[in-house]
């Protein structure tokens, strides 16, 4: 993990399950950029999908892709 970012904070800022959270922290999965930028946004961390962005770059894909939550049943399953 490169960050202090523990994965119960990760999970409680961008609103995914902890085990995802763990997941991504430990590079067993990455988020889509969407999720990956919108984790930059909520705690600073730059995941490595998006670690050569430069912001502009971060905030034109934002502007086009923005992150959307997924359904609340399909979180909870």
């Amino acid at each position: 993990m490169d960050s202090d970012l523990r994965p119960s904070a990760l999970a409680k800022s961008v609103g995914i399950s902890l085990s995802y959270a763990s997941e991504v922290l430990s590079g067993a999965r990455s988020p889509s950029r969407p999720l990956a930028i919108r984790i930059l946004r909520r705690t600073g961390w730059k995941h490595d999908s998006i670690k050569a962005l430069t912001p502009e770059q971060i905030d034109t894909l934002e502007a086009v892709e923005p992150w959307r939550a997924a359904p609340a049943e399909q979180v909870a399953a």
